[in-house]
């Protein structure tokens, strides 16, 4: 086999060692490129047989100027930043690095359950201000109403690793778990022992928690919206760590004002850093986190090793094990399964 070219693009300067060492064994050559304009993106993948996207936004004029590579390797779990419609037209296998940071997300996802169902920030204020109260008067407290776990439901919108993941440890809490995810297989149901709702309304009308954990595309672009917060109980809190589009934030925000939720805990905004004007900023019944759910210094390595295995058992003929778009199977040559490295 020739040697194939890779592509390797970045908005910045970046440590591609723990990439390329995955890399070895296979006869390539690899250029690095920082790339701030689609133009440069462009000049960049001329000639590439695999592109490793460092989280550069890449729209489907990019893809169509693509002469030919055969895939293209994303860092992260999100690819929202790529056309994944235009990848399949094109012919390119889209790939991501699904499930890298499952466990962090999870973590992240339970503490702002925690945080929002024990009123963290509530008492947390109360210490900081110098305030302290002992009472056993229910009235005296800033911070009842307060709920009791067990028992209570978990509702996932989306079931994927990161789902999963979160369900392992809801159960730990006595969670019932709940799931609306349309292309869920009967056995994932069987293994988790999980409830289903065919709507994601029913699952709010049904959950005291409600948590997204899907990806960012056409289809759940807003997909927990004003329909969803109004079959919501006036006591359930909602939880996004996934991408801040994939609710309304209007609709959220009118919810929380007009105590149809009670609050909601978020990593993730429409538009992100979110300004400073941004009603939820202000809200004592909303914790957030600045988009920081997959973090960890596990996860910075483990990604950036994802890439390289991913471009290498692209590389030697195989599939990869994470491919976002499977419909490009229709139209590329047939390769064998993906082996784990």
């Amino acid at each position: 086999m020739a040697k194939q070219k890779v592509a390797y693009i970045a908005r910045g300067k970046s440590d591609i060692s723990l990439t390329t060492e995955q890399l070895k064994g296979v006869d390539y050559e690899l250029d690095h490129h920082i790339c701030k304009s689609d133009g440069e993106i462009i000049e960049a993948v001329k000639g590439a047989d695999i592109i490793i996207n460092e989280v550069v936004p890449m729209s489907r004029a990019v893809i169509e100027q693509i002469d030919k590579a055969k895939a293209i390797v994303s860092l992260g779990h999100g690819f929202n930043h790529i056309d994944d419609d235009a990848c399949t037209d094109k012919g390119i296998m889209l790939v991501n690095c699904a499930g890298y940071c499952a466990e962090e997300v999870a973590n992240h996802t339970i503490m702002l359950l925690l945080a929002c169902s024990r009123r963290l920030i509530a008492m947390h204020q109360l210490v900081k201000s110098g305030n302290w109260t002992a009472s056993t008067n229910r009235g005296a407290l800033p911070f009842y109403p307060m709920g009791h776990l067990e028992g209570q439901t978990l509702g996932l919108v989306g079931f994927g690793n990161i789902g999963r993941a979160v369900a392992r440890r809801a159960t730990v809490f006595g969670l019932n778990v709940l799931v609306f995810d349309p292309f869920l297989p009967s056995w994932v149901v069987q293994e988790y022992r999980i409830g289903t709702a065919p709507t994601i309304e029913e699952l709010g009308a049904r959950s005291d928690f409600v948590s997204m954990h899907v990806p960012l595309n056409k289809n759940t672009r807003k997909l927990a919206g004003e329909s969803l917060f109004k079959a919501m109980k006036p006591t359930a809190y909602f939880i996004n760590t996934c991408r801040g589009p994939t609710h309304d934030e209007q609709a959220l925000i009118k919810a929380l004002k007009s105590g149809k939720i009670a609050g909601a805990g978020l990593d993730v905004f429409e538009e992100e850093p979110t300004p400073a004007s941004n009603p939820l900023l202000k809200m004592d019944n909303v914790v957030l986190t600045p988009h920081s759910a997959g973090t960890s210094d596990h996860s910075a390595v483990a990604g950036r090793m994802r890439l390289g295995e991913e471009a290498a058992r692209i590389m030697r003929g195989t599939l990869p094990m994470s491919l976002v778009n499977p419909a490009v199977r229709h139209k590329i040559p047939a390769r064998p399964l993906a082996r784990s490295s």
